[in-house]
């Protein structure tokens, strides 16, 4: 007899794995950094940080899991309509907290909640929803397709003016890709796209002055790795070139030692370059393609087109999450905050992430339950 495993021990399977290995990485990354804060003094402080929101996500990931998945298509406008009233609170000054030139955190002591990463989830639930209720509205611009894309600009807005450039943009591939495998017809993009355009200009160049140097080492890495603007490219390159095949071993980065800035959150994947060298790097990269084969499985299989569209955009919410901040950290892509999926160190978006996984427990639960038994 053939050991068949079910595609939903399979997903928490790799999740325990990723998470595992991330707090292994963020204590590895952190601890001197930790150590050396003026507000922490405890090269532990990341770590029990981490642990908690671990302890925290888990517990919303066993919650969600149980909550059939048909439940959030009845009240996706009551979901909806709180994340929206949490994205105009957070830019209320004295709600919202300013961290790095922007209003987009609440703090409640030494934690902190952004609630553009729920937001993520809030607009896949949202899309999902409104196309499986009646898939032919979709494919008509006024009828189904303009309004829905008011409704998706109106939170990207939000977080636009926080200013979050690099969310907006996630959400709005995310937003595009599962339209389109919904039956949105391509064309009718182009004058969305128009209407958006003068609105990104401006924040372009009032908000995001910073985009000019970051596009600009971007085309040409080679006049600004010695620059302010090219530093954090460089020695992400340094930290994934010097581990070359097998890494210099757990815990001997030299990159950490304060030459790579947030080597514990958004460049965490130079520091495993640098300890665990190129095999490290693909033994996670081998997870999320096996995330990404049986996360395929649950989108075919779906009960129905709410489930399998809702998969879909979770799915693709963790591996461009993934392929955005490898882009990043390998100068593939211009710099952006994004953060690597379930092992760089942060709460608000490891919460998010595990929600979703949540759901997508849920519909494969649902889907091997209507299946007959072989």
């Amino acid at each position: 007899m053939r050991f068949k495993m079910k595609t939903s021990n399979i997903l928490i399977c790799i999740v325990l794995l990723l998470l595992a290995f991330g707090i292994i990485m963020v204590y590895s990354s952190s601890y001197l950094t930790a150590e050396a804060s003026s507000h922490a003094n405890d090269g532990f402080f990341f770590l029990r940080k981490q642990l908690i929101w671990i302890i925290i996500s888990f517990i919303l990931l066993m919650v969600v899991k149980e909550i059939p998945y048909q439940f959030w298509s009845k009240i996706d406008w009551i979901i909806l309509g709180s994340v929206a009233l949490l994205l105009m609170l957070v830019l209320i000054p004295g709600i919202g907290t300013i961290h790095s030139g922007a209003r987009r955190w609440f703090r409640f002591g030494d934690i902190g909640l952004q609630p553009s990463e729920l937001a993520k989830l809030a607009l896949i639930i949202f899309i999902a929803s409104f196309v499986s209720k009646d898939p032919e509205r979709i494919k008509h611009f006024k009828g189904g397709f303009l309004p829905l894309m008011l409704i998706c600009g109106l939170i990207c807005g939000l977080i636009l003016i926080e200013p979050d450039l690099g969310t907006t943009l996630f959400l709005g591939l995310v937003i595009v890709s599962v339209l389109i495998v919904a039956g949105a017809k391509i064309l009718h993009f182009i004058p969305v796209f128009l209407m958006a355009a003068p609105v990104m200009l401006y924040f372009v160049i009032t908000k995001f002055t910073y985009i000019h140097n970051r596009l600009a080492v971007f085309i040409n890495p080679e006049l600004y790795l010695d620059s302010a603007a090219g530093y954090q490219v460089k020695q992400s390159l340094i930290g994934l070139g010097s581990g070359g095949l097998w890494g210099c071993g757990l815990g001997c980065s030299k990159q950490k030692l304060f030459f790579l800035p947030q080597q514990h959150t958004d460049f965490i994947i130079s520091i495993i370059g640098e300890e665990l060298g190129f095999l490290g790097i693909m033994c996670i990269l081998l997870l999320f393609v096996i995330f990404l084969w049986h996360a395929r499985k649950i989108i075919m299989q779906a009960p129905n087109l709410f489930g399998s569209l809702l998969a879909l955009g979770i799915t693709l919410m963790v591996m461009f999450q993934a392929l955005i901040n490898i882009g990043v950290v390998t100068a593939s892509l211009p710099a952006k905050g994004i953060a690597f999926p379930f092992i760089s160190f942060g709460g608000s978006s490891l919460c998010a992430l595990m929600i979703g996984i949540g759901i997508l427990l849920n519909i494969t639960a649902q889907t091997e339950k209507s299946s007959p038994s072989t």
